[in-house]
């Protein structure tokens, strides 16, 4: 027989609109969730209160996980020499590495997006198909609940052992090389005008000819950029940690969020930003409201860059709370956060939600406790 949860909420987003419900209860049959209802239906024994919040589990669509192994290396130095192939540092050291401590760093980094918690990872891997093949198999120590897209890059064994493209740079190839790439390689990833350079250069009109699902960064796009962006159907995955870190630029993220269709965040180098969705999004939050009046569209708008575009940029159901989905999602302590006192609970979420207060998470029907 399948076992039987049973999760109590005072708050809940339910639904792939992230509709926000109060007194709830999640029964939970086996790996799926049976129902929702009111709190009154939750039996004595059930987990929760009236003080915890159920979130979807949020995903980060751009990570570079190697970078795992050499935290704050280089804080000095400009973006180029640290990340730019074939020399930057980030590249040396990963040259120079032996594969089981990379294995080890990749796994640890998996680990604590899974505690922050994190369902989805876009990974971006250097060193081919050998590259994947490490991420694959520290994968499999990993927590179960992590799902990781580990895109590779063209090296020795490219593509076998890859899920997909992630480019350093359309520019870095020639057109027809970059054709044959991205038909043959799906999701196809790129990073594009993540500089002033790469964007007078063209990279983003070498992105969309070649047919990218995604394009990360987007630093230097202007408002017209972005309507191309949407009217091609292509993703983008905003960085703003990452860019305000190694003093790019700022992203246009409220233009982005009012005109792209599908909007996501990553966190980027793992050896200068940790895999924390929380705070990119109210990052990203903050600089939007620099750019203009902001109204709780901007809100939603950030939630769902935050728990559904990920997924759908790499063909994957968001791990969203609704009956009949898998019984994926995450608990939350709101206590003396205030979150669930918000005049504008939207606000709120993006706002108000810290890693200290996550208290568990749900993966496939199985509680643990964070």
């Amino acid at each position: 027989m399948a076992k039987t949860r049973h999760v109590k909420a005072g708050l809940l987003l339910r639904g792939e609109n992230l509709a926000i419900e109060e007194d709830r209860c999640i029964h939970i049959r086996g790996e799926i969730i049976e129902s929702i209802e009111t709190i009154s239906t939750c039996p004595l024994e059930a987990t929760g209160s009236g003080d915890i919040v159920a979130l979807p589990q949020p995903g980060l669509a751009h990570v570079h996980s190697g970078d795992h192994l050499f935290p704050e290396y280089g804080v000095d130095e400009e973006l180029a020499k640290l990340v730019a192939p074939p020399n930057g540092l980030k590249h040396r050291l990963l040259a120079g590495a032996d594969d089981s401590r990379l294995e080890e760093a990749i796994l640890e980094y998996y680990r604590m997006a899974w505690r922050l918690g994190n369902g989805l990872l876009i990974d971006f891997r250097e060193g081919g198909g050998h590259g994947c093949l490490i991420a694959k198999k520290a994968l499999e120590k990993a927590p179960q609940g992590i799902r990781v897209v580990v895109l590779g890059r063209p090296g020795p064994g490219f593509p076998h052992g890859c899920d997909g493209l992630g480019l350093s740079s359309p520019l870095d190839h020639s057109k027809e090389e970059l054709l044959r790439l991205v038909a043959s390689n799906r999701p196809a990833f790129t990073h594009v005008a993540e500089t002033k350079e790469a964007r007078e250069k063209g990279d983003l009109e070498l992105a969309i000819e070649a047919g990218f699902d995604a394009i990360v960064h987007g630093t230097y796009l202007s408002r017209g950029d972005l309507g191309r962006l949407r009217e091609k159907g292509v993703g983008l995955v905003m960085c703003p940690r990452s860019n305000l870190w190694h003093g790019v630029g700022i992203p246009p993220v409220r233009d982005a969020l009012e005109t792209v269709g599908d909007v996501a965040l990553g966190s980027d180098n793992a050896a200068w930003m940790p895999p924390n969705p929380w705070r990119e999004a109210e990052t990203a939050l903050l600089l939007a409201r620099l750019e203009g009046p902001t109204g709780e569209w901007l809100a939603r708008r950030v939630l769902e860059a935050l728990f559904i575009s990920p997924y759908k940029l790499v063909g994957l159901r968001p791990r969203i709370i609704g009956e009949g989905w898998p019984a994926r999602f995450l608990l939350y302590m709101a206590g003396e956060t205030g979150l669930t006192r918000s005049r504008s609970l939207v606000y709120g979420l993006v706002k108000r939600v810290f890693t200290g207060y996550l208290v568990g998470r749900v993966d496939d029907g199985e509680l643990s406790l964070l």
